[in-house]
């Protein structure tokens, strides 16, 4: 099955996760294509952060499947990149090393990782910058280390929760310009959890918004805006007032 002639890079399958007594993630399945870019939303405690956490493997699926390139999806496997709401480059690294650092886990040879490493700097904008540390860097360019980290191990899959949610609105706008450059650029596949409404229309060619607990999808919505989109365009207006209500009325 294809997506604009794209093939299928992720299947969800009935995905369910329970804590206990607790039904988060209700039944839930759908495909992302390979190169998307795909935005969640949903309400607040609707269990964004959770999906994600079952994908990554980082908490086990109580029922149901999930597949890349039609295999059972492996962290070992697999490179699956997960960019956090919070800061995360390591302090006590540089720019260049904190880049590095899942290559080296990844064991990459070290003729690739210097190859990789050098487009990805050029790509955000930090080769001037691969001797300082984190303290020495504004928040934007901090984000800039953490966003080059994860795209530079290829991933079969880039997870990004909520990542510029502590950043102040200009940072914001700027940061998401980066990482649709780079995304066009790299051709990854990208799921990106978000609680703002017009962040997810202005990055997303696919949205899927999420009911509340326990989340099932209530609606997918297709983003089909030419890039850079415009906050003012009718129909950029038109696509954001129908996720608002979605998730506004229930």
């Amino acid at each position: 099955m294809t997506n604009n002639g794209r093939k299928i890079k992720i299947q969800v399958q009935n995905l369910t996760k329970r804590f206990g007594d607790l039904l988060v993630l209700n039944n839930i399945s759908f495909n992302v294509y390979e190169g998307e870019f795909l935005c969640i939303v949903g309400p607040t405690g609707c269990g964004k952060t959770t999906f994600l956490n079952v994908l990554t493997k980082l908490h086990p699926a109580t029922e149901g499947d999930i597949y890349i390139d039609g295999e059972p999806a492996n962290p070992q496997k697999h490179n699956i990149s997960f960019v956090f709401q919070e800061p995360s480059t390591m302090p006590w690294l540089t720019v260049e090393q904190n880049i590095r650092y899942g290559l080296e886990v990844k064991k990459v040879p070290e003729e690739e990782i210097k190859k990789r490493l050098n487009q990805v700097m050029e790509l955000v904008g930090l080769k001037d910058f691969r001797n300082y540390y984190p303290r020495q860097l504004s928040a934007s360019m901090d984000q800039r280390v953490v966003i080059a980290r994860a795209f530079a191990i290829n991933p079969d899959l880039l997870l990004m929760d909520e990542p510029y949610s502590q950043l102040d609105i200009k940072l914001r706008y700027y940061l998401e310009d980066e990482v649709i450059r780079i995304w066009r650029e790299m051709k990854r596949t990208v799921i990106f959890v978000t609680h703002n409404i017009e962040e997810a229309v202005y990055l997303a060619e696919r949205i899927l918004i999420l009911t509340p607990k326990p989340a099932t999808i209530k609606k997918e919505i297709k983003v089909d805006l030419p890039r850079p989109r415009n906050f003012a365009d009718p129909e950029f207006v038109n696509i954001r007032n129908q996720v608002t209500e979605m998730i506004k009325w229930w």
